[in-house]
């Protein structure tokens, strides 16, 4: 037991020293995370999953609603707001392709049903905000291409997140896959989660200042996300689904209530720095334990899951191409598209999600499970490099073989200055 705490103790250090190092090598801290799991597990053999027994289910059911509220609270629906054009053209279209096309090539490969083949294909069509936004920081790009960046990274979040336990939820009730049906699910499981999140926002946005008088008072906003996620679970809705529209509710409660709940006389208040701190930090303990857990649970002497997910990666780039290509303005220019075709790397929410597959689907959800983690390896290497090196001027080939239809040099900065990264988009 001693040994187990003193290495959660070394884990959360080296975390941080990690997430230090971004600075500098511009290398996500995900990587060294899960390198340093695959030490520990399947090459040194001094970990193995099945060490964790329930412990493990535990540990990725609450990394999942800490992820998912985290999402939900950082989500910002003022975004959409300025992504009717190219934005969320962009987010839309990529995603819906990159779905489909990975579906294919995970039946054709994989064997597997479709229904499995086409949840594998949503988990991946996700883009890590965690990973992408650090990257963004240190990139010299234009504004309204870091917009666009941002916003299509937190919206494909949710498109992830929703569509994979719309299909989760339809495997697990047994119906046939159609489209009727996963539209059917995702209602139903909006519905229940939706009007849970609703009620339990007002009244825990209403009564937060009460509750910051009581000793502890953050920890109890958690329990209080625990609660939701467990109701819905028992209600017949989806835990998942309800505390990320919780999530939502409470990051989002002044405008909520501007524009949709004016008749009701509520005093309501939002999130202070501080608590919106607590669930940052606990968002990054959870994800810095489950990268170095996820590494213990990659079967590296599986090389054909490997190279499976290494063409995944592929396959994603080659989809997301023509997708920067059309939907991003002409004006853009062909590095900071470049830049765009590399800026899609899968981070903590496919993890989960895959994991959460995982414990759902049995031996199949093992494979896919080895296949997504192989694709969050190798998409996080490949956003890194090809985004460090188109920035120095390397890569000319990328912009003249897929974006020849945009301009060669980024817009002047007067002209930049005059669009505005909402107008732009």
């Amino acid at each position: 037991m001693t040994a187990a705490i003193l290495f959660i103790g070394i884990i959360l250090i080296l975390g941080r020293v990690f997430s230090s190092l971004f600075e500098k090598t511009r290398l996500p801290d995900v990587l060294p995370l899960m390198v340093l799991g695959m030490l520990l597990g399947p090459v040194g053999g001094l970990v193995r999953p099945d060490m964790f027994g329930q412990a493990g289910q535990i540990f990725t059911t609450l990394a999942l609603i800490v992820v998912l509220f985290h999402s939900g609270l950082e989500f910002r629906l003022l975004s959409l707001r300025g992504a009717a054009g190219h934005g969320l053209f962009l987010t839309t279209v990529g995603f819906v392709l990159e779905t489909l096309v990975i579906a294919w090539v995970v039946r054709v490969f994989l064997r597997v049903p479709q229904m499995y083949a086409f949840i594998v294909g949503a988990i991946v069509a996700d883009n890590s905000t965690a990973v992408i936004t650090p990257l963004l920081d240190k990139l010299k790009i234009a504004d309204r291409t870091k917009t666009m960046l941002f916003l299509e990274a937190n919206v494909t979040g949710v498109y992830s997140i929703v569509l994979t336990l719309a299909l989760l939820g339809v495997n697990a009730h047994g119906e046939t896959w159609s489209l009727h049906t996963v539209g059917v699910e995702i209602l139903r499981s909006f519905g229940v989660g939706v009007g849970l999140s609703v009620l339990a926002g007002l009244f825990w946005m209403s009564i937060l200042n009460r509750v910051r008088g009581l000793e502890n008072a953050v920890s109890l906003t958690f329990a209080f996300v625990l609660l939701v996620y467990s109701v819905s679970e028992y209600i017949g809705g989806d835990g998942a689904i309800a505390t990320l529209v919780f999530g939502v509710m409470v990051g989002n409660m002044r405008l909520i209530k501007r524009l949709w709940l004016k008749k009701i006389k509520l005093q309501t208040l939002s999130f202070n720095r501080g608590e919106k701190g607590f669930f940052q930090e606990l968002e990054f303990i959870f994800k810095t334990l489950f990268f170095v857990f996820m590494g213990i649970s990659i079967h590296v002497g599986a090389v054909s899951l490997m190279l499976m997910g290494l063409l995944i990666v592929a396959v994603k780039f080659l989809v997301r191409a023509p997708c920067v290509n059309w939907c991003s303005g002409r004006h853009t220019s062909r590095s900071d598209c470049a830049v765009m075709l590399a800026m899609c790397p899968n981070g903590l929410i496919s993890a989960v999600l895959a994991a959460l597959a995982a414990q759902q689907l049995g031996p199949s959800g093992q494979v896919m499970q080895d296949v997504v983690y192989a694709v969050i390896f190798f998409s996080v290497i490949m956003a890194s490099l090809m985004s460090f090196r188109i920035e120095k001027g390397g890569l000319p080939w990328i912009g003249r073989a897929f974006f020849a239809r945009h301009e060669e040099e980024s817009l002047a900065p007067a002209v930049l200055a005059k669009t505005s990264p909402d107008q732009g988009l």
